[in-house]
Order: C-alpha cells, then structure tokens, then sequence
C-alpha cells in the first residue's frame, strides 16, 4: 500500500505537468483530430446510417477556419500578423459557423461558395508561391542539399496543398465526386496537418 500511495502521485505528476507544445502545433493537432473526425462520421453518413446537417458540417469548417485566424493569424492565403482586423474576420467567420450550426438553411449557399474560394484560392497561392521559391532557390544554389526533413515538410505542404484545392473544388460543384470521396479527402486533410506538426516539430 505504501509503495502504491508514493507511485501515484508521479504518475498524476507526468499526466498533468505543463507540456512545452508550441501554440501553432497545438492548433495543428486540434484542427487535424476535428477534420479526422468529421471525416470518420461522414462514412456512415453516406451509408445512410446516421443523420447527417450539411449546415453543421459548413459551420464546423467555419469555426476551425476562425479559430485558426484568431489565434495564428493563419489564413487560407496565408500566414498574416494577427492584428485587429484578423480578429474581426475570424469573429464573423465563427458567428457565421454558429448560425449555420443553430439555424439551418439561412447561411448554406454563401458559406459553401466561400469555402470553396477560399480553399482553392489558398491553395493555389501556397504552391504558386512554393514553386517560385524553388525556381528561385535552382538559379541561385544554396550551400549544400536540403536536410529531408525540409524535403518532407515541403512534400506535405505541397500535397496538403493539392487536398485543400480538391476540396474547395467539391465545395463549389456539389455532386461532382461521391460523398466517400469527400470524407476520404477530409480525412487525408486531418492526416496530413499531424504529419506537418510532427515535421515542424522536428525543425524546431
């Protein structure tokens, strides 16, 4: 009995001690778990074993799409200084994520088109500006080879690029990929935001 009441206190102790997770990972795991999970449910959904609210799904999006404003400063277009005025935006963003969620059918259209601009828009933005570099980087060599982890964080970023372009695609032309590939897309999404945090933690 002694021996247990003095292991109990550190095994609380490593449970709940500080975690020295930098902010932006943090953000990264808590929007990949919500993407993976969104992704999950929508499998049984288009088996037509569950309920599914298009407006819920809409608003959840709209709110991770805040939160990461908000907090980061990140953008579908980019990563910006989190100043007034971002956190203005990702106060309207996640008011309108809200209502989509209480209030079905008031925000669908406008909510969808604007995800699916502004997902191909980001996505489209982050590669052109991802190949520039490159180019840019092949005329004027730098000292030596990249490290991998570099390569693999450009990879992911790349590929997680090409994800978020299919998935603003499916947003503006609904109907046109099967709802499988849908949850399939969103799921590879929240896959590949823990692999950049993993990456990124690497670096760090």
């Amino acid at each position: 009995m002694i021996s247990m009441t003095q292991e109990n206190p550190v095994h609380r102790s490593r449970l709940f001690r500080d975690v020295s997770l930098p902010l932006t990972i943090a953000i990264l795991i808590l929007v990949g778990t919500l993407l993976i999970l969104l992704g999950l449910l929508l499998f049984p959904v288009n088996l037509g074993l569950i309920p599914f609210s298009p407006d819920g799904q809409l608003g959840l999006l709209m709110v991770i799409m805040a939160i990461q404003m908000m907090t980061l400063g990140e953008t579908p277009i980019g990563q910006y200084t989190r100043s007034w005025s971002m956190i203005i935006v990702g106060i309207v963003f996640a008011a309108m994520g809200v209502v989509s969620c209480i209030v079905p059918g008031v925000l669908t259209g406008v909510i969808q088109v604007l995800l699916g601009l502004l997902n191909i828009l980001g996505g489209g933005v982050l590669l052109t500006k991802r190949f520039i570099s490159l180019r840019h980087g092949t005329r004027t060599p730098a000292a030596g080879p990249l490290p991998q982890d570099i390569k693999n964080l450009l990879v992911t970023q790349t590929v997680l690029n090409f994800v978020t372009i299919s998935f603003g695609i499916t947003m503006l032309i609904p109907g046109l990929v099967s709802g499988m590939v849908i949850a399939g897309i969103v799921v590879v999404n929240g896959l590949l935001l823990f692999l950049l945090g993993s990456l990124l933690t690497k670096i760090q």
